[in-house]
């Protein structure tokens, strides 16, 4: 006969320690701890070992001998069940994705303004420099935040429900004035770039300037969508699209506006055209590590 389950609660507060934070010096789930207190399974050989030592407790103390009558009961732990606190750690982590997503992508599309805006003064290959500096920077931030994503979905496999209606009725109603404004943002800065076109048509110098203004609000725009997109996901789940589409929508967002720009400015639609490629073998790489997390 075991006495795991029980002694471990009761050693575990006697310790010092919340279901959370043994779970982080275990590097497992807080619902790992969980079901082992509720007596849903057992740790393996090697945890057993850990978790003793950070006890402070034999093995033979912690699995086959009744406490002592004065050790806390077990009844007096943390309930395994702690929606609030499920949530708390659920919502860090997704703020933190949200804001990494929404980076990469204003990376990208602020390293493609400061090239045009340097095309302007600067008549050299290096100009081309910021753009590939930003994107280089944008893609490491896209594979770290998926695999952090990934290791993330694989020790909370299941997404917690907002615990606080208030909370999520909030986010809804900046959800939609945030949208509203950062699409309008976009057909703003269009419309602007397109008077800009009439009016400078020719000075070559003042029309640049007016391309580079508007790929920086575009990136502030479309930054704020991508943004807003992956917290909306965290009051509203879809389990049928998983956040590694997010991603992927983000990158094939962001290889559209480079090919337009390309296009437009430069006329360069032929070359251009091999910002898809790109982009498709940036999203293969963020899907194959997010499979295999």
């Amino acid at each position: 006969m075991t006495y795991f389950a029980e002694n471990l609660a009761a050693l575990r507060k006697r310790a010092g320690y919340t279901q959370e934070t043994l779970a982080e010096a275990l590097g497992v789930s807080r619902q790992a701890v969980g079901k082992w207190e509720s007596g849903q399974g057992l740790p393996e050989a090697s945890t057993l070992l850990t978790l003793a030592d950070l006890l402070g407790c034999s093995l033979d103390q912690l699995m086959r001998r009744p406490l002592e009558e004065d050790a806390p009961a077990a009844d007096d732990a943390v309930p395994v069940d702690d929606p609030a606190g499920d949530w708390a750690v659920f919502a860090g982590h997704m703020s933190r994705f949200a804001f990494q997503i929404a980076l990469g992508v204003a990376l990208v599309l602020v390293g493609v303004a400061l090239t045009v805006a340097a095309a302007a003064f600067f008549n050299s290959g290096f100009v081309a420099l910021p753009v590939l500096v930003l994107l280089a920077c944008a893609v490491f931030n896209f594979v770290f935040a998926g695999l952090d994503h990934g290791n993330f979905q694989k020790a909370y496999p299941v997404q917690p429900p907002c615990p606080y209606p208030d909370e999520a009725a909030d986010f809804d109603a900046k959800f939609r004035g945030g949208l509203a404004a950062a699409v309008a943002g976009v057909l703003v800065s269009a419309a602007l770039l397109v008077a800009a076109a009439v009016l400078f048509e020719h000075n070559e110098f003042l029309l640049t300037l007016a391309v580079a203004g508007f790929m920086a609000l575009l990136a502030v725009c479309v930054a704020t969508i991508v943004w807003l997109g992956i917290r909306h996901s965290m009051y509203h789940p879809e389990p049928e699209q998983p956040h590694g589409r997010d991603i992927s929508g983000a990158i094939m967002l962001t290889a559209t506006a480079i090919y337009l720009f390309l296009g437009f400015t430069q006329n360069l639609w032929h070359p251009g055209w091999v910002v898809f490629p790109i982009g498709g073998i940036a999203c293969g790489i963020v899907e194959s590590l997010q499979k295999k997390n």
